[in-house]
């Protein structure tokens, strides 16, 4: 009988919540992070006042795992929920911030769509399926919607979640359930509304954008809490498989044996002579690309800017041939973000747009930061407080054709018994994905282990 015993590397958020989950079940974890601490890319720094996140902001809760999730780990004492203006969204137009319609009424009345647009809109349900299995999101969104809406709503929303372009995209893989709702009814609108009677009439919970008193980085911290075993500062170099066990060796040390091994660790941090793979298969994960990114965080005395910051921030569309992605309203989301009498704002600069400009030295990227927030929501003078961070490789991008890539895994998988590849380049990059996957692998795990 094989050893129950598995090695989780990397304590991003989905293997945190693997070995989580697979420790509560009985089994023996033991998890490997290069670092000296857990989250991944998730990271809160408080700074005297100022509470600043450098990567993800919020969690959606959209579902009862994630519910009954953060519920069983006692984090619902220290739950925030997104102050209510936050689903005020502003896309800019022509220089102006134009609030996201939210209704009817309020898409009717909109400045940020010209009437043409908004006709072009009605015509969305008589548009067929489309032939293209593994279209793009700019393909289906001018083909469905139209180009302004492709332009002014689709384009900053993409850059919004994925830092990159929608020419750049798999429609199926990025956005499924947008996918999910041309292929089940034929449009969007006709999808979204009996989705939405659908979710009613099933009792689902109602959606919470959420974080933490301290940060999100709270949600890690306390997973690993509880976890008994952990070693930080921790590089796994190699992983070999000999009669049916696994061996992980880092520069110090060899550990094992294992019966499973979870790789939570992002691509480009696979090399080649980690564990068995052919040329063609590594290539293959190497071209998943991770556009750079930087995060800029801005605190400023409320006097020194002019907009009303009502809202949860806003994003620049490509067409308006700006410098930035966009930016949140990080003091307006959540309490405690800044100290009384001050704004932070949270601006991003890159990405799959505009790859040359995140690599820019702090000052640079400070300059042209400061330069666009004056003309978009009229910030006054020097900022009382700045912070930079620079992610060279930041969110993987789900290009067309990704079903190889994650034919890849499985393939992989296959020829090497026990072993599972884990993070946000498999079944969607947001956190609550990452926990619903992390949770859903040790049930696999578990599965494969009851005989």
């Amino acid at each position: 009988m094989l050893n129950k015993k598995i090695a989780i590397v990397g304590a991003g958020i989905t293997g945190l919540t693997a070995a989580h989950t697979l420790q509560k079940n009985r089994f023996s974890c033991v998890l490997f992070e290069k670092k000296n601490e857990p989250g991944g890319s998730i990271k809160s720094v408080k700074q005297q006042e100022w509470l600043t996140e450098y990567g993800p902001n919020t969690i959606l809760v959209k579902d009862k795992v994630i519910h009954d999730y953060l519920l069983e780990l006692g984090l619902h004492v220290s739950k925030q929920l997104a102050n209510p203006a936050a689903s005020k969204r502003f896309i800019v137009r022509e220089g102006v911030l134009q609030a996201l319609p939210v209704s009817l009424s309020s898409a009717i009345g909109t400045e940020l769509f010209s009437w043409q647009a908004k006709l072009r809109v009605l015509k969305e349900p008589f548009i067929g399926r489309s032939q293209n299995p593994d279209q793009t999101i700019a393909e289906f969104a001018e083909r469905r919607l139209g180009n302004e809406v492709l332009d002014y709503a689709i384009n900053p929303f993409v850059a919004g979640i994925f830092a990159n372009k929608p020419e750049n995209l798999s429609l199926r893989h990025a956005l499924p359930a947008m996918h999910r709702l041309e292929n089940q009814y034929g449009s969007l609108i006709v999808g979204s509304i009996l989705g939405m009677r659908q979710r009613k009439k099933e009792g689902r919970i109602a959606r919470e954008l959420i974080s933490f008193k301290n940060g999100l980085q709270q949600l890690p911290d306390k997973i690993a809490s509880r976890l008994q075993k952990v070693h930080y500062n921790t590089e796994i170099l190699k992983i070999v498989r000999e009669k049916d066990e696994w061996y992980l060796a880092s520069k110090k040390q060899t550990f094992g044996p294992f019966s499973d091994v979870v790789m939570n660790s992002p691509l480009y941090m696979l090399g080649s002579s980690m564990f068995p793979l052919s040329e063609s298969d590594y290539d293959r994960m190497m071209n998943v690309h991770y556009p750079p990114l930087s995060v800029v965080h801005f605190g400023f005395m409320k006097e020194q800017v002019q907009h009303p910051l009502d809202g949860f921030g806003f994003l620049v569309p490509d067409v308006e041939n700006r410098n930035i992605l966009g930016a949140l309203f990080s003091s307006t989301l959540f309490k405690g973000r800044a100290p009384e009498g001050h704004h932070l704002l949270t601006v991003f600069i890159g990405g799959g747009r505009q790859p040359e400009l995140a690599s820019l030295a702090s000052e640079e990227i400070f300059e042209l930061i400061l330069e666009e927030l004056s003309e978009l929501i009229g910030v006054i003078g020097e900022p009382v407080f700045a912070d930079h961070v620079f992610w060279p490789k930041s969110i993987p991008a789900y290009h067309t054709g990704y079903d190889e890539v994650l034919e890849t895994f499985l393939k992989i998988e296959a020829k090497n018994p026990g072993l599972y590849l884990a993070g946000n380049f498999r079944d969607g990059i947001s956190v609550s994905d990452c926990i619903k996957n992390g949770i859903q692998l040790a049930v696999k795990i578990q599965s494969s282990k009851e005989y």
